[in-house]
């Protein structure tokens, strides 16, 4: 079923416990009504409610694609092998945050002492919808490692993302203390060169979302898009972004880099970040390319200054290109869970995914060399996100001896 299928309030009883805003109803509803994710678009909505009494207690978000564009965990590999060995692997379910490389997916209950009961109902009910209508695999990305945990039958595949933690910073400059003599002095000079080229950044949320700077942010969105050509990510239409405000004002946060005296409308740059509670998630953005360090700015200085003013801790930037760590990101591991109903691709997953998960975090360690923190800072981070993600001290991620003695088990 469809997300308008399900009453707003009922569904947001289960999904406001989530720490992400990208499961809420008015998230999803909007991605829907605007016409960017259905099923024209290759992901039809199959959203799995379980009812009591005629009130949802359960609810499972959950998409027939045909494709694997807009998921950000790249199976596209496997995609291939499967062509190569003739066995189809289109469609498929995906239970995740459509277009978001983030969301800590999970089936949502309202007693916690339900969740076994109700994954294990869900998962049979899946099976039969999976063998009633040829689907050939079930994908959860960007897993709660509680649930993920909880997928006996599924293989786990390990990817990576970045995380910056406000370290309870008095302001930009005391986070900038941190971080090495040169990388500080790189970041202060790109700080202060949009000043010097007679720019400022504003914050724009809320009530203030007006027409204008929606419709500025849906044209830098699509000039972003269009220099990555078939790589790009183009998955929103014009239509989500100027009725954004009309359903998730109070989540969305535009911060607009834009000449001094002007209005945020006349912006030269601008990048969108979605935020709730403690955490801000950078999603969209773009700029003039004649100005300089537009993106440094709006995407990372420029939120983070923000956050700091405001007491949040986490900023989770997307997915995307290692300059994040030289600016204070640290990479760590987040999980997908995959079933193959073709018994033969099932086997060559299970056999070559330690090995995968194994170089995946080989590179996570190799990118921390690259974060200009001291090596206690960066331990103090990692066992930070180690608690925020449940993942156990015996996790190889950042641990090279552990990992050397895991060489043996596959």
């Amino acid at each position: 079923m469809g997300i308008g299928e399900i009453e707003r309030d009922s569904w947001n009883s289960l999904a406001l416990g989530s720490r992400t805003p990208f499961y809420e109803w008015e998230w999803l509803a909007l991605l829907e009504q605007s016409g960017s994710i259905d099923s024209s678009s290759g992901w039809q909505p199959l959203h799995i409610s379980f009812n009591r009494n005629g009130i949802p207690v359960g609810i499972m978000p959950l998409y027939l694609k045909s494709h694997s564009h807009g998921e950000f965990v790249f199976d596209y590999g496997w995609a291939d092998l499967a062509g190569q060995l003739n066995i189809p692997y289109y469609p498929k379910l995906v239970g995740t945050a459509p277009a978001t490389p983030s969301g800590y997916y999970r089936l949502f209950c309202s007693d916690p002492g339900e969740l076994d009961t109700l994954l294990s109902r869900g998962l049979s009910t899946l099976e039969d919808i999976s063998r009633d209508n040829q689907i050939r695999g079930l994908n959860f990305l960007f897993c709660d490692p509680v649930f993920a945990r909880g997928l006996k039958e599924f293989h786990q595949w390990e990817n990576q993302s970045y995380l910056w933690i406000n370290r309870d910073y008095s302001d930009f400059q005391d986070f900038l203390s941190e971080l090495s003599k040169n990388h500080r002095r790189n970041i202060r000079r790109e700080w202060n060169s949009l000043s010097d080229q007679g720019l400022e950044i504003t914050a724009v949320s809320g009530a203030d979302l007006s027409e204008g700077i929606m419709e500025r942010m849906y044209r830098f969105y699509l000039r972003t898009n269009a220099r990555f050509g078939p790589w790009a990510a183009k998955y929103l239409n014009r239509e989500f972004f100027l009725r954004l405000p009309e359903f998730v004002d109070h989540r969305v946060v535009i911060f607009s880099a834009h000449p001094r005296n002007a209005k945020p409308e006349e912006a030269l740059g601008m990048s969108l970040c979605v935020y709730k509670g403690d955490w801000l998630f950078g999603r969209y953005w773009g700029g003039d390319p004649g100005t300089k360090n537009l993106h440094f700015n709006t995407c990372y200085y420029a939120p983070m200054q923000w956050m700091i003013e405001r007491g949040m801790r986490y900023f989770d930037p997307g997915a995307g290109s290692p300059h994040k760590l030289h600016r204070g990101f640290m990479p760590h591991p987040v999980v997908s869970c995959h079933r193959f109903f073709d018994p033969l691709l099932s086997e060559i997953f299970r056999e070559n995914i330690p090995a995968i998960n194994r170089e995946n975090r080989r590179m996570i360690r190799s990118m921390e060399e690259s974060v200009p923190f001291s090596e206690k800072l960066k331990s103090e981070l990692r066992t930070e996100i180690r608690q925020l993600f449940s993942l156990s001290e015996d996790e190889t991620w950042g641990n090279p001896e552990e990992a050397s003695r895991s060489e043996g088990l596959y």
